[in-house]
């Protein structure tokens, strides 16, 4: 398997560099992928977990907050464990991120029922991208999503909250991302579902016990998630 990612991933580097070449746009492949420093080890392995669960009818996309799952298995079963659920988060990836799994090509044998995505908060957190270009990374994201597998069911997240106060910068930013995406999910007939009440209280203001570091969720924060998801889920899987 290991052989198959570095040979996919290498396929799909020459397609892109051809169709820039040439001046043509490869319609799957829209901007330069770039693999996420110092998670080589986890692409090939999620590669991997994909190639054994091709009967999988609900996918994850999505950075730490997504892969963090992980530490709850037994919620995670409990809740989804029906829709035979494959975790696809990666830890601080970007929007070019999971463009690059993407175009890797390695979870193209799949034919989930629904897949949700949630990216968006490390362009902000690690270098403060406009909201605009984060908008576009996540529309070129649900292009690829839709052109790779045209079965599937879209369900696009909004930015969860991050920072205490509804003021922060970090949070500010993601905000008019989010502001966003509405019309980004219905170009591309997406469900749309924005969470955060499920994790501020009637301020916006986020506690500790939810998201310890005021970006990651606590045991309790994926508790939220899940009741938060669970009917609209119900009825995204119908």
């Amino acid at each position: 398997m290991r052989t198959a990612l570095l040979f996919l991933v290498a396929s799909s580097l020459l397609v892109l560099g051809a169709c820039r070449s040439t001046g043509e746009t490869s319609p799957l492949l829209t901007v330069l992928p770039i693999e996420n420093d110092g998670m080589h080890e986890r692409n090939v392995m999620l590669a991997e977990r994909a190639a054994q669960a091709s009967d999988a009818q609900l996918v994850f996309f999505g950075d730490s907050i997504t892969q963090g799952w992980e530490s709850e298995p037994a919620l995670w079963n409990a809740e989804f464990g029906r829709y035979h659920p494959l975790n696809l988060g990666v830890s601080g990836d970007r929007t070019e991120h999971v463009l690059w799994r993407l175009a890797t090509g390695a979870y193209d044998h799949l034919r989930p029922k629904l897949i949700v995505i949630m990216i968006g908060t490390n362009n902000t957190g690690h270098r403060m991208d406009r909201p605009v270009d984060i908008a576009t990374g996540i529309d070129r994201i649900l292009t690829q999503l839709s052109a790779r597998f045209p079965q599937a069911k879209l369900a696009l997240l909004a930015i969860f909250p991050c920072g205490e106060t509804v003021t922060d910068p970090l949070r500010a930013n993601n905000t008019a991302v989010n502001a966003r995406l509405p019309a980004i999910a219905a170009a591309h007939g997406a469900e749309w579902l924005d969470l955060a009440s499920a994790f501020t209280d009637d301020k916006g203001t986020l506690s500790t016990s939810v998201m310890p570091d005021l970006l990651h969720l606590s045991s309790d924060g994926y508790s939220r998630w899940a009741t938060a998801l669970r009917e609209p889920l119900a009825r995204w899987m119908r």
